[in-house]
C-alpha cells in the first residue's frame, strides 16, 4: 500500500506582514515627496539666491508690484484781488482706435458725416477737415502701419469739451475705439496779458523766480496688481503724500493791467515805435499794479518778450531833471523862485557843450520853477555848472545819496543798476569836463524806467523811497504763510520843505508847462515829460540810415494834493530824417498815461468821492475853465446859481480862475450823460450810480442809448443801450 504524500502548507500572510509591507511603502513614499520637496525647496533658494535670482525677484516685482507716483499740482499766481493769472489745468487728447471688431465699414459710413460735424461745431475747424482726417485714420487702422491703432484726431481740449465729445455718433456706443490721454499744461486764463512778468519756469519771469514755492513736492505709492491694469495701493514704508505748490499772490491788477498794455501796443503800433513800457505803482506800499514792457519786431507783431523796466537803461533826459531839481533846492539851497538868464534864441555854449532848448522866454530869464515848467536844457545846465563846476563829486554823491546807485531789483528779479559816471574815478567812468553840464538835463547818466519811476514815488510818499513789489504773500490752501512789504531805500530824499517846493515844481509842469495834455478839471496830476536821443555807440546819436532813435517818457503822480499811484510811460522810437512821426515825451507817452489815469478815476470810488465830496458843500467853488455842462455832468449834485462871466446865465464856458456859486439839488434828479464810445463797464457804473435799470444788445462800446443825453433822468426808470464794437481813431477820423 502506497503511502500518501503530503503537500506542505504555505503561511498565509498575517496582519503584521500587510503592516510592515504598507509602512515600506509609506517610507518609501514619504522620501520621495521629502526628496521632491528638498529639490523644490533648493529650486527656490536657487532662484531667490542663485546667480539669476536677483533678475527673477526684479521680473516677479516689476509684474506684481509697482511705485505709481503722486504728481503735485504746481502752485497758482494770482492777482492781487485773488483772481488767476496762471494756474495748472488738464487737457486732453483725443486719439483713435478704428481697428476695433465692433466697428466695420457700414457702421462707420454712416457715422463719419454727423461726427465730422458734431466735432466741427465744438472745436471749430469746418466739417470736411474732420471727414478726411476721420477716413484717413480709418484707412491707417486697416493697414499695417505702425501706430494704426493710436491715431490722434485732436489735440489739447479740456473737460468740459471731452464730455460733449463722449456723447457724438460712435463715441456715445463705445464702438468708435477712442480714447483719451491726460496732460496737464499751465493755463492763463487772460491769455499773453503780462507774459514776461509772469514767465515760465524755465527762464524767466515770475514761474521761474519763485520756482520753490510755486513747484510742490511729488508723493508715491506701492501698489499691487488685482487684476489687468487695476492696481491697488499698498501700506510701505516707502510711500509718502503730494505736497502741492504753494500760491503766488501778486499786487498786479489783472484790469488796469489790460488797460496800461492795451493803450501801449495800439500808441506803439499808431507811431511805429521799437519798445515800450509802462508801469503803476501803488505809491504808499510801492507795491506795483500794473507793468507791460513790449517790443515790435520786424514783422511789425508787438509782443511782450523782454522786461524793459529794469532791464533797459538808457539816458533819461529831461525826467531826471528831478534830480538836478532837488540838488538846486535841498543841497545847495537856492529857491524855487531864483532866476538866472537862460536863452533867448535856444542855444547856449556851457563848458564846451552846445546846450539847446525848445521852449524859451522873450526876456530870457527863468526861475527854477519855470525852469521845470518849460524843461529848459540851458537853464539847468548853466545853474548846475555855476553850483558845482568845481565840485563835481558833491553833485555825484548827492545822486547816489538819493538811492539811484540801487540795483533795480524787484524782489527776487534782479536789474540793472544805474551808470553814473563818478570824477573820482575819471579814467573807469569816463568822466570828462562836458560830464557835469549833460547830466545837469539827463545825458551822461544811464537808469532803469524803474529808477526813475521810484525816484518820483518817493516825491509822491512825502520823501520816502521804496523798492518795488510784485509779490506780495505766499498762500497755501488758502492762508497766508509768507508776507512782503516794500524795503525801505531811503527814508527821507530830502527836508519836507523842500519836498513841498518840488511837488509845487512839478505840478507846474502839467498846469502850465510841457505835460499840459494832463490838465483837466476833474482831478491833478504831478509830473515830468522827457525826451531823450538814444546813444549808438561809435556813431554817436545817428542810427545807420541817419536817423536817431529817441525814448519818450512821461513820469508822475496822481492824484497830486493826495498821491495814490505813480506811473511812468516810456516809449522808444526811429526818427529818420524827414520823418513827420511823433518822438516827444508829451506826445508819444503822454497818452497812454493819460489812458491809465483816466481808467484808475473812473474805477477808484475812493479817489472819485473825494474829488465830488469836496464840491457838495454850498458855497464858492473854483473853475479851471471849460464847458459848465461838462462839468456839470461829472458833478451832478451841483446846479448854477448866479450869474456866471458869460454872456447869460445856465451853461456857458468860464474863463480860467473863475468861481461860481453852487447848491445842493435834489439827488433823485440828474442829467443823463452822454455815453457815447463808453465800454458797457464804465457805462452801467454811471448809469447804476444814478438809480437806472439798465438793459442793452451787442458788444463793444455805447453807440445808442435810449435817453438823449441831457434829459432828465429819474431814479428807477429803463436806459436801453446799444454796442457795437469799437472803432480805431484813424477809422473815426476817415468817418467824419
Amino acid at each position: 500500500m502506497a503511502t500518501e504524500r503530503k503537500t506542505p502548507k504555505l503561511p498565509t500572510p498575517g496582519s503584521k506582514h500587510i503592516k510592515k509591507d504598507i509602512l515600506v511603502r509609506v517610507n518609501v513614499l514619504y522620501i520621495i515627496f521629502f526628496g521632491i520637496a528638498l529639490c523644490i525647496f533648493a529650486q527656490m533658494i536657487i532662484t531667490q539666491y542663485g546667480p539669476n535670482g536677483s533678475l527673477l525677484r526684479n521680473l516677479s516685482d516689476s509684474r506684481n508690484y509697482q511705485i505709481k507716483p503722486i504728481y503735485a499740482s504746481r502752485g497758482n499766481i494770482l492777482s492781487h484781488d485773488g483772481r488767476i493769472l496762471a494756474t495748472e489745468a488738464p487737457f486732453y487728447s483725443l486719439r483713435l482706435d478704428f481697428s476695433v471688431e465692433s466697428l466695420n465699414d457700414s457702421i462707420f459710413e454712416s457715422n463719419v458725416k454727423p461726427l465730422s460735424d458734431s466735432l466741427s461745431s465744438l472745436l471749430g475747424e469746418s466739417s470736411r477737415h474732420y471727414e478726411n482726417r476721420l477716413r484717413e485714420i480709418y484707412s491707417i487702422a486697416h493697414s499695417d502701419k505702425p501706430g494704426r491703432k493710436n491715431q490722434l484726431l485732436v489735440d489739447k481740449i479740456n473737460q468740459l469739451q471731452l464730455d460733449r465729445v463722449k456723447t457724438f455718433p460712435l463715441f456715445a456706443e463705445g464702438i468708435g475705439g477712442l480714447k483719451t490721454p491726460k496732460d496737464t499744461v499751465r493755463y492763463r486764463p487772460y491769455g499773453s496779458l503780462a507774459a514776461y512778468t509772469l514767465g515760465n519756469a524755465y527762464t524767466h519771469g515770475l514761474e521761474r523766480s519763485y520756482n520753490d514755492y510755486l513747484v510742490g513736492y511729488d508723493g508715491q505709492n506701492r501698489c499691487v496688481r488685482l487684476v489687468g491694469n487695476v492696481w491697488l495701493p499698498v501700506v510701505d514704508s516707502i510711500n509718502r503724500i503730494a505736497v502741492d505748490g504753494s500760491d503766488i499772490v501778486t499786487t498786479l491788477d489783472i484790469d488796469l493791467q489790460d488797460v496800461a498794455e492795451s493803450s501801449l501796443r495800439r500808441q506803439m503800433a499808431s507811431n511805429s515805435a521799437l519798445s515800450g513800457t509802462a508801469i503803476v505803482m501803488e505809491v504808499e506800499t510801492g507795491e506795483i499794479r500794473a507793468m507791460t514792457n513790449l517790443t515790435r519786431r520786424s514783422n511789425g507783431r508787438i509782443t511782450d518778450d523782454f522786461n524793459y523796466a529794469t532791464n533797459s537803461r538808457n539816458e533819461p533826459g529831461s525826467t531826471f531833471k528831478l534830480v538836478s531839481l532837488l540838488a538846486i533846492l535841498d543841497e545847495a539851497g537856492l529857491s524855487k523862485d531864483y532866476a538866472i538868464y537862460c536863452s533867448r534864441n535856444g542855444r547856449e555854449t556851457i563848458n564846451q557843450t552846445l546846450v539847446e532848448d525848445t521852449h524859451t522866454t522873450p526876456e530870457g530869464r527863468m526861475t527854477v520853477k519855470q525852469m521845470m515848467a518849460e524843461s529848459s536844457n540851458i537853464g539847468f545846465a548853466k545853474l548846475i555848472d555855476q553850483l558845482y563846476r568845481d565840485k563835481p563829486e558833491v553833485f555825484v554823491n548827492y545822486i547816489k545819496e538819493l538811492g539811484l546807485n540801487t540795483p533795480a531789483d524787484i524782489q527776487r528779479h534782479k536789474g540793472l543798476s544805474a551808470v553814473i559816471k563818478d570824477p573820482a574815478r575819471r579814467r573807469q567812468t569816463d568822466w570828462n569836463r562836458m560830464t557835469l553840464t549833460k547830466m545837469a538835463y539827463g545825458y551822461a547818466i544811464e537808469l532803469t524806467p524803474m529808477h526813475t519811476l521810484m525816484l518820483y514815488n518817493a516825491v509822491a510818499n512825502d520823501g520816502k523811497m521804496l523798492a518795488p513789489v510784485l509779490v506780495k504773500e505766499i498762500q497755501r490752501d488758502g492762508m497766508t504763510v509768507e508776507r512782503f512789504d516794500a524795503k525801505v531805500l531811503n527814508p527821507q530824499i530830502c527836508p519836507e520843505g523842500v519836498l513841498a517846493d518840488v511837488r509845487e515844481c512839478l505840478e507846474e509842469v502839467v498846469e502850465n508847462g510841457t505835460a499840459s495834455l494832463l490838465k483837466n478839471d476833474y482831478y491833478t496830476v504831478a509830473g515830468k515829460t522827457g525826451t531823450a536821443q538814444v546813444a549808438q555807440g561809435a556813431r554817436g546819436y545817428f542810427t545807420a540810415d541817419g536817423g536817431r532813435d529817441y525814448l519818450a517818457t512821461l513820469v508822475g503822480y496822481f492824484p497830486a494834493e493826495a498821491p495814490k499811484y505813480s506811473c511812468i510811460v516810456t516809449i522808444k522810437t526811429h526818427h529818420k530824417p524827414g520823418d513827420g512821426n511823433r518822438y516827444y515825451g508829451s506826445q508819444l507817452a503822454g497818452p497812454v498815461f493819460k489812458d491809465i489815469i483816466n481808467y484808475i478815476y473812473t474805477l477808484d470810488e475812493e479817489w472819485r468821492a473825494d474829488v465830488q465830496d469836496s464840491m457838495r458843500l454850498n458855497g464858492t467853488i473854483p473853475i479851471k475853465g471849460g464847458n459848465l455842462q461838462q462839468i456839470y455832468r461829472t458833478t451832478s449834485e451841483v446846479r448854477i446859481a448866479s450869474e456866471i462871466n458869460t454872456q447869460e446865465q445856465g451853461w456857458g464856458t468860464v474863463n480860467k480862475g473863475s468861481t461860481i456859486n453852487v447848491n445842493r439839488i435834489d439827488t433823485d434828479t440828474e442829467l443823463m450823460p452822454d455815453l457815447k464810445g463808453m465800454g458797457l463797464k464804465d457805462a452801467l457804473y454811471v448809469l447804476e450810480q444814478a438809480g437806472m435799470r439798465v438793459t442793452f444788445e451787442g458788444k463793444g462800446g455805447v453807440a445808442q442809448q435810449s435817453i438823449a443825453p441831457g434829459d432828465t433822468l429819474v431814479r428807477g426808470n429803463d436806459v436801453h443801450l446799444v454796442l457795437h464794437p469799437r472803432t480805431t481813431q484813424k477809422e473815426r477820423t476817415e468817418n467824419k
